[in-house]
């Protein structure tokens, strides 16, 4: 709901009248409104996203403390058909901060009155200011301006909590609190990576139970929308891929994995996940390949030269198994689960046990 406007009546006039920005603000020009929203910019009320919104016969306008939720208030204008191309934008961004306006125009005047930030159309000569209804003359100290850069220095993040982000002061102490209702994409992801994480599969489990899968199909489609984002973000595409994975949907898994491995073509735990899906979709010679990659990548992992030698023994390359799980044992003699593997690839070399097709067969007792 938008909150009714009052005029700070500091000069009649029946023109357009200046309104007052606040933070981060969005400015609309009304036609632009008229044309693309039913009821017009007098409806503006049905899809402004907070009291910080009003506007005059002109312009429309809604403020935000944190300029990530003005850049969402931003988009879903454009959603609507109301564009801010640079050779003539319908709406701009304005910073409190700097007096920037994004994109550069040249219908908008901005100057200060009375300690208040106040914007016009240009041509205007009123300064009747509309303000929101409980306006007051803030306290400059009240409202601290910094930068993204300032922050990282001199601020260290302490928690968020419901659309609230609090910060300590490094040299003072202080804590200062900054509201946001939009997540960012990191966070986004985070929260989405914790699921994934929780819900981790190995090569020869089974797929998550079926209660558990709409959890897992959640953090699916918030990765989906982050990585269409941030289409380089080879870390979005590893949680993806595993996301697939682990509710068996193992063919979405594998083109995840290798787009991360195009992405991030030296990373082991991109190549590790990609290798064990390969395994679990029985294409021994891709994780083969795949393995030998993450052991280029780290050549002293117990771990990764193991992962590699089950490779080598389920696509048949007996020598090559037992060169490199005795490789990884001379790393790590003590690694129980290579010490096993060593013992699988003996009893399959020596006819003790069959050749396995399969993870799982590997992995059975022997009869």
């Amino acid at each position: 709901m938008s909150q009714r406007p009052v005029k700070q009546k500091f000069q009649e006039s029946n023109k357009s009248v200046p309104i007052q920005l606040q933070c981060t603000s969005v400015v609309i020009r009304n036609e632009a409104l008229d044309r693309c929203l039913d009821g017009g910019a007098a409806n503006f009320g049905s899809i402004a996203p907070n009291a910080m919104s009003y506007g005059d016969d002109r312009l429309s306008q809604a403020s935000f403390m944190s300029s990530e939720d003005a850049e969402q208030f931003a988009k879903d204008l454009e959603l609507r058909g109301i564009h801010r191309k640079p050779e003539n934008p319908e709406f701009v961004i304005v910073a409190e901060q700097d007096r920037s306006i994004t994109p550069e125009c040249d219908w908008l005047v901005l100057f200060d009155f009375e300690d208040r930030f106040i914007a016009t159309i240009a041509g205007s000569e009123s300064l009747t200011v509309i303000a929101p209804a409980d306006d007051q003359l803030k306290d400059k100290d009240s409202i601290r301006h910094h930068t993204a850069e300032e922050i990282e220095r001199d601020f260290e993040f302490v928690s968020r909590e419901d659309g609230i982000d609090c910060y300590r002061e490094k040299s003072t102490g202080q804590l200062v609190y900054h509201a946001r209702k939009t997540e960012t994409d990191d966070e986004l992801f985070r929260a989405a990576f914790d699921v994934v994480w929780k819900h981790h599969r190995d090569p020869g489990q089974r797929p998550v139970d079926e209660d558990l899968q709409t959890e897992v199909r959640e953090a699916i489609e918030t990765l989906q929308g982050v990585l269409s984002r941030n289409p380089e973000a080879y870390n979005v595409a590893l949680g993806l891929g595993m996301a697939w994975f682990s509710i068996g949907a193992t063919d979405r898994a594998r083109t995840s994995l290798a787009r991360a491995g195009e992405l991030a073509p030296e990373n082991t735990m991109v190549l590790k996940e990609w290798a064990g899906v390969c395994l679990a979709d029985k294409d021994h010679t891709a994780a083969v390949e795949i393995g030998r990659r993450a052991v280029a990548a780290e050549p002293d992992s117990a771990e990764l030269l193991g992962n590699l030698a089950v490779a080598q023994l389920l696509a048949v390359s007996i020598d090559d198994a037992k060169g490199t799980i005795q490789h990884a044992l001379t790393l790590d003699p003590n690694d129980q689960v290579n010490q096993r593997i060593e013992q699988i690839v003996q009893d399959v070399d020596s006819g003790k046990r069959p050749q396995p097709a399969t993870l799982a067969e590997m992995m059975a007792p022997p009869k």
